[in-house]
């Protein structure tokens, strides 16, 4: 690919800001084999644990950050005796339709020389977030794109061009779930948007996400049900209706993607933006 065909593509990235703070994590912050919807990244400030995003495993240090880009399997644990303290955000990206991160590689694991750096917009990009001012959703990507900047500054660190990872359809099949997240979770419906079968699409999204639909359409609703718990003050059971879910099968899905209830999620989210 071309230097203007990067060019090209990086004027056409749309970035949309999921969820942010900076936590303390809980003692429970633990997950195995989790496959991520959003792309995340983490920013360590101190404690102890262990990182692994596609087999790569790490142990990650104060003044370290880490994107795990959406569909990366992952694992995390933080210690009992020195839990981690972060700054993170979810964020979905994409250059035109395509992903961000299909598009191009990221490097896991950037080591900061200043941290200052990448701390003062990530901080405000956290608070930006979590404004109530009609005008934060401007500043919030606007932050937020000063952060990728600061954390691409090296050449050594940019994301590195992966063509072999651009699949249009299931692009388009991802774009189809996450429009219709607030429906019954239908999947002959979506394999009938597409043409397929309802067998060959089973096996065509489990090949090609790591993961059967019906998980990963979970997975969508676990996510959309935090951005409503730290944007709403709706009550659970608002929360249930809007997503077409029964109130005690949200809160039994929430307790096993989120390990936290939905109300312990947003009573310990409360705080994220000190």
């Amino acid at each position: 690919m071309t230097h203007s065909q990067i060019h090209r593509h990086l004027e056409e990235m749309k970035l949309t800001v999921t969820l942010a703070g900076h936590v303390r994590v809980p003692l429970e912050w633990k997950h195995h084999k989790h496959v991520t919807v959003n792309n995340c990244l983490y920013y360590f400030l101190e404690g102890d644990g262990m990182l692994e995003i596609d087999h790569h495993v790490y142990q990650p240090k104060a003044g370290e950050a880490y994107f795990l880009p959406a569909g990366a399997v992952i694992s995390y644990s933080t210690s009992q005796i020195n839990p981690f303290r972060q700054m993170f955000c979810h964020f979905q990206a994409y250059c035109g339709p395509i992903p961000l991160f299909r598009l191009f590689e990221p490097k896991y694991r950037i080591q900061l020389d200043n941290s200052l750096r990448i701390e003062e917009p990530f901080a405000r990009m956290i608070e930006a977030f979590h404004s109530e001012d009609e005008w934060s959703p401007l500043a919030c990507k606007t932050h937020m794109f000063q952060l990728l900047l600061a954390l691409w500054d090296k050449p050594d660190d940019r994301p590195h061009l992966s063509l072999t990872r651009i699949n249009p359809r299931a692009n388009e099949i991802v774009v189809y779930m996450e429009e219709h997240v607030d429906g019954p979770m239908n999947i002959e419906a979506v394999a009938t948007a597409f043409g397929y079968s309802t067998n060959y699409f089973f096996r065509y999204f489990k090949s090609t996400f790591g993961t059967t639909p019906h998980q990963y359409w979970i997975r969508l609703k676990m996510e959309h049900i935090k951005k409503l718990l730290l944007t709403t003050d709706w009550p659970i059971g608002k929360i249930a209706e809007d997503l077409s879910m029964e109130r005690s099968h949200l809160t039994r899905l929430f307790l096993q993607y989120v390990e936290m209830t939905p109300a312990k999620f947003r009573n310990w989210m409360k705080g994220v933006s000190e």
